[in-house]
């Protein structure tokens, strides 16, 4: 679960309690993602 969207630098906040995916190579770019969510496209914060 490391390599996950909760993880991700490009999980960003949208509203409240929801986020989605700003890393324009994933498949799940503009879509809503949970923290629990992976693709291959993970880039870890920095900072970590």
């Amino acid at each position: 679960m490391d390599n996950c969207c909760g993880n991700c630098k490009h999980h960003k906040p949208m509203a409240q309690d929801e986020f989605m995916c700003d890393n324009e190579n994933s498949e799940g770019y503009g879509l809503s993602t949970a923290y629990d969510d992976c693709c291959d496209e993970f880039e870890e914060r920095e900072g970590k």
